[in-house]
């Protein structure tokens, strides 16, 4: 039997445990990554995919850089050197139209082995999945233009360096609808079908637009189909960056509406590819 002495010594004792025991929280897990990040991310691991394909970047930057080396052989010293220049705009033009439909109907490979979903599943919204997949497309038609454009210099195109530069700047920006257009193949079309889609999107894109052959030497259905796509005015409008004149604004509006026509189809294409209802 305990004594009252010792019971109230152990009340005391526990109760001053008690007092002076505190809580201790446990450790804080880190923030989930913001949409910003996980955009970026993305971005990154699609472009480092890519840009390791020795195929893809062989043929996005091989064959425009020899066609350009042809033409300006066969045509180049036209019009006191004039239309070798146009030549090397028109062929940078064909090689990033190349890489950007090509880089966007990869979107297919994630599809198909259900990359993608994983992904709007651990939290990468719809929106930023297309942000990312047009930057990563975005940056790998670069290395296309700047390695036709530095076999122009080499090859006695004369243009000033600020030039030049607005004119890979405008080739850049102007290719964005090209990039939704391989997206929209990629998502709608299934396996080896999205590939040859863009395959053969590149080339009607290419010969309707006048990047191999001017645009006024074909019949008139043609110059009429010609000036109603983007690639048409992509050449023009890297044209005018080196060599000035009138800014084409029709241009500008092809490519706003082709760019805000095809963002919706994106969207819609990737609720349905993914088996999205809402987000």
């Amino acid at each position: 039997m305990t004594s009252p002495t010792v019971a109230t010594t152990l009340t005391s004792t526990t109760a001053t445990t008690a007092t002076t025991t505190t809580y201790v929280p446990p450790p804080r897990t880190s923030a989930a990554p913001s949409a910003v990040t996980r955009t970026a991310r993305y971005a990154l691991h699609t472009t480092r995919m890519t840009v390791t394909n020795v195929m893809f970047m062989v043929f996005t930057i091989a064959m425009p850089v020899g066609m350009y080396l042809l033409f300006g052989m066969m045509f180049g010293d036209q019009a006191e050197g004039t239309v070798r220049g146009m030549i090397m705009v028109n062929m940078a033009a064909y090689g990033g139209l190349g890489a950007a439909v090509t880089a966007g109907t990869q979107i297919q490979e994630d599809q198909r082995n259900g990359f993608l979903r994983q992904l709007i599943v651990a939290g990468l919204s719809p929106r930023s999945f297309l942000a990312g997949s047009v930057m990563a497309a975005s940056a790998v038609i670069v290395p296309a233009l700047l390695a036709v454009g530095a076999t122009g210099l080499a090859t006695g195109v004369e243009v000033g360096p600020t030039n030049f530069l607005a004119t890979i700047v405008m080739l850049w920006l102007g290719l964005l609808p090209t990039i939704l257009i391989g997206l929209v193949l990629g998502m709608v079309l299934k396996g080896g079908a999205a590939m040859a889609g863009g395959i053969v999107t590149m080339m009607a894109m290419a010969i309707f637009g006048g990047l191999w052959m001017p645009l006024e030497t074909f019949p008139s259905w043609m110059q009429q189909i010609g000036q109603s796509i983007p690639t048409y005015w992509i050449s023009r409008l890297g044209q005018w960056s080196m060599y000035g004149g009138e800014l084409p604004v029709t241009g500008l509006l092809v490519i706003g509406a082709w760019t805000l026509v095809l963002g919706v189809l994106c969207a819609i294409s990737l609720r349905r590819a993914v088996g999205l209802k809402r987000r």
